[in-house]
């Protein structure tokens, strides 16, 4: 009965997974953030019956492995395809000046040139966009857990997306978005280290 359980959520968990994909692509939806997250929730949710990664440590691995090629796959589509996004608009632009872009979107919402929820959307949402990187890539990878080599692989990961949004058109390469993109996942980094360090303690106890 457990396995037929297991078998059934693994099956909820396939479906789901190939509704998201076809909603994010089809063209018919515009999926807006908050919509987003809850999906990833669900997705969390229904992968976590559905593997039970508590078990074993195998299917932990295996568990946080599928959730880090879905976050991988969310957040290649907002940064390449999502319409949500303003992806599919021709963009394209270079700023080298830290904190320009900023302080223009700040300037721009306090003279009701543009709504609180696009303020949000580019500064929040640049936060928070690589934050997860602080949670799966110690997770997944030792090297990670060293700050210096976490903000090497994110500063490299982050400016790479913006070379490849500035040459494909579906985004500027801004230095602001390197700025917030790394200074979200460092954070999340740092406020994490407590936890690791306990579990190290633990694991050696």
């Amino acid at each position: 009965m457990k396995q037929l359980e297991t078998w059934l959520w693994r099956l909820a968990c396939a479906l789901f997974l190939a509704f998201n994909i076809y909603a994010e692509h089809c063209g018919r939806f515009l999926i807006k953030p908050p919509l987003k997250i809850a999906l990833a929730v669900c997705f969390f949710i229904l992968l976590t019956c559905a593997l039970k990664p508590s078990g074993s440590y195998t299917r932990k691995k295996i568990w946080i492995w599928l959730l880090f090629l879905y976050y991988l796959w969310v957040l290649s589509n907002m940064l390449f395809f999502d319409a949500a996004f303003g992806r599919g608009e021709t963009v394209g632009g270079i700023n080298m000046e830290p904190l320009h872009t900023i302080h223009n979107y700040l300037l721009a919402y306090e003279h009701g040139n543009v709504s609180l929820e696009i303020v949000t959307i580019n500064l929040a949402g640049n936060l928070a966009a690589f934050a997860p990187m602080a949670v799966f890539l110690p997770a997944l990878f030792r090297g990670q857990r060293n700050i210096l080599l976490f903000f090497v692989t994110i500063v490299m990961l982050v400016a790479s997306v913006e070379a490849v949004q500035y040459v494909t058109s579906t985004g500027s390469c801004d230095i602001d978005d390197l700025i917030l993109n790394t200074a979200g996942a460092l954070f999340v980094w740092i406020l994490l280290l407590p936890w690791r360090l306990f579990r190290q303690v633990k694991k050696k106890r």
